[in-house]
């Protein structure tokens, strides 16, 4: 297989070639002029001829940089081409979203009206699960997850880091109420690491036996059914802000103790990086965005 020079190389010189100016490549390109003169005598080298007569204030091609020139200006447009038709999108007006399940429920679909008054046009379409669902596979758009952000091929832009909250419903916030009684009250736990830590967090900070009380009701993986518990007065629940800052704000679920865990996990927008390309895909990115944003002056 014959052996190519530098692919940044041949992206200097086809753009040097066609201002004839070192500085104005430079200004296109955001390097500086000296990046522009380095790639280019590296180019030079390895072709073993000169590509630019180099003058005071200004450069011209030589015959074989004349020759070079149509070649190369040829070969990034077809790499530019090859690049849009796996990034196009055949479906510009359908945007499918995954959300892990809970937030979906409790937050993503009473908004979406909101979105959908923004881009009337748009068919939006949800699948809430809390497994990682594969994109191509799924003819997914863009997915909010839950996680540490770290996707192969994947990129991720921070949502919300968000903060977990014991709380319950206020009839069952007793005035003498003390951190101890909780040993001997019902509570509401779903087993994901990081609720199980804040738990744990919550008893050393009170000298409180470890795995000792009362459970009432306890989940693997479903922050709805705690939530709905705790809105019922069933129990004492450790639960993230992002899903009950309104029912904190509304007075239906109130605080306890002052005490706050920061979740391990934090909210990620993630997509392959040629779909935060799609216009659709950028319209729905700035509206989640400041829909976070909200959440976050909660805090």
């Amino acid at each position: 297989m014959r052996k190519l020079p530098p692919l940044n190389a041949l992206r200097y010189f086809s753009v040097a070639a066609q201002t004839l100016s070192f500085k104005e490549a430079a200004d296109q390109l955001f390097v500086t002029q000296a990046a522009i003169s380095q790639h280019i005598k590296t180019l030079e080298e390895f072709l073993g001829c000169q590509l630019f007569i180099r003058g005071h204030r200004s450069v011209s091609l030589t015959q074989a940089g004349q020759r070079l020139a149509p070649y190369v200006a040829s070969g990034f447009t077809s790499f530019l081409n090859g690049v849009d038709s796996v990034a196009a999108d055949d479906q510009p007006n359908s945007l499918t979203i995954t959300a892990t399940e809970s937030l979906s429920i409790r937050w993503l679909v009473p908004r979406l009206s909101k979105f959908q008054t923004l881009q009337p046009d748009m068919n939006v379409k949800i699948q809430p699960t809390n497994t990682l669902l594969d994109f191509e596979a799924n003819d997914i758009d863009v997915a909010i997850r839950f996680g540490t952000g770290d996707y192969p091929n994947l990129e991720s832009q921070k949502l919300l880091e968000d903060t977990l909250y014991l709380v319950c419903h206020p009839g069952l916030k007793e005035k003498a109420l003390t951190p101890e009684h909780l040993v001997n009250l019902p509570t509401l736990k779903e087993k994901s690491c990081d609720i199980m830590l804040a738990w744990n967090k919550f008893y050393e900070m009170h000298n409180l036996p470890l795995g000792q009380g009362l459970t009432s009701l306890q989940v693997d993986d479903s922050s709805v059914t705690i939530i709905e518990a705790a809105l019922a007065g069933q129990g004492f629940a450790m639960i993230r802000n992002s899903l009950i800052y309104e029912q904190l704000e509304k007075g239906q679920l109130v605080r306890l103790f002052d005490f706050n865990f920061p979740c391990q996990y934090a909210y990620y927008l993630v997509a392959p990086p040629s779909h935060f390309s799609r216009i659709k895909v950028q319209h729905f990115s700035r509206w989640v965005v400041e829909q976070f944003d909200q959440i976050t002056k909660q805090h």
